[in-house]
């Protein structure tokens, strides 16, 4: 009786002593598992919430081998080429120098500056021809959509850049840019009109405003020839301060 006793102590304090354990363990994993999703903020690493006027890169043209170029001339050779280069500046002694340009977006992404968007095609009916230069996929504008800014290469000619939105109902705006009248690099932008139909609340729904292209027309007061442009960091200011939906879960099915 004594030993069965005794028995019954022992298996009663071993298992005291296993459930002790258990949470000791179960304590430190929870400690590590904190520790876990404290590191990033520690190191840095925490994305903060994105809100108010954003400067959104569409594309800095590090990879553009994809993008294609379409002219209304049948004459000479169109094409697009990614370039080695960056924009810069050239000094009245002829000296050159590089445009400083933040390169890290809001995001935390740090772009890199190593290669331009290079386009070239031929211009015979003055003040009728045109090129498009358009991405592999139309680029959906998240939030409302304040201005366009990209840097171009312009090599004096009179032709105007112009870009193409599409809003949510399927209707293409054609927005003037500028005119390409200068020598050198030059941050070129646009306000998106008031006008244009956009809104953040449709953004559950893809319904913002879409990018669809650049494209450059001659101007009638030059004279027929080959043409080249070049583009670089085309970013969007936009505004997020009312995009308060779930991007992973949208009302189009």
């Amino acid at each position: 009786m004594k030993r069965e006793v005794k028995t019954l102590l022992v298996t009663i304090l071993a298992g005291f002593l296993f459930v002790l354990a258990g949470d000791f363990n179960i304590g430190l994993i929870a400690q590590d598992a904190a520790g876990d999703d404290a590191a990033p903020a520690a190191r840095g690493g925490e994305r903060k919430k994105l809100d108010g006027l954003v400067v959104d890169w569409m594309n800095d043209f590090e990879d553009s081998e994809d993008w294609r170029a379409v002219s209304t001339c049948p004459l000479g050779d169109t094409k697009i080429r990614k370039m080695p280069g960056k924009p810069n500046k050239v000094n009245e002694d002829g000296t050159v120098e590089d445009v400083k340009i933040e390169l890290t977006d809001e995001n935390g992404v740090t772009h890199k500056d190593e290669y331009v968007l290079g386009a070239k095609t031929y211009f015979a009916d003055r003040g009728f021809d045109r090129v498009e230069v358009f991405p592999p996929n139309e680029y959906i504008v998240r939030g409302k959509a304040k201005e366009v800014r990209v840097w171009v290469l312009g090599r004096k000619f009179r032709h105007t850049l112009y870009i193409k939105l599409r809003d949510y109902r399927g209707k293409i705006h054609k927005i003037k840019v500028g005119r390409l009248d200068f020598w050198g690099w030059k941050e070129m932008s646009v306000i998106v009109p008031g006008w244009l139909p956009q809104s953040a609340k449709y953004a559950m729904m893809d319904k913002n405003l879409h990018f669809v292209s650049f494209f450059v027309e001659s101007d009638k007061f030059e004279v027929p020839g080959t043409f080249y442009f070049y583009m670089d960091n085309f970013r969007i200011v936009t505004d997020l301060s009312e995009f308060t939906g779930d991007p992973d879960i949208k009302d189009n099915w």
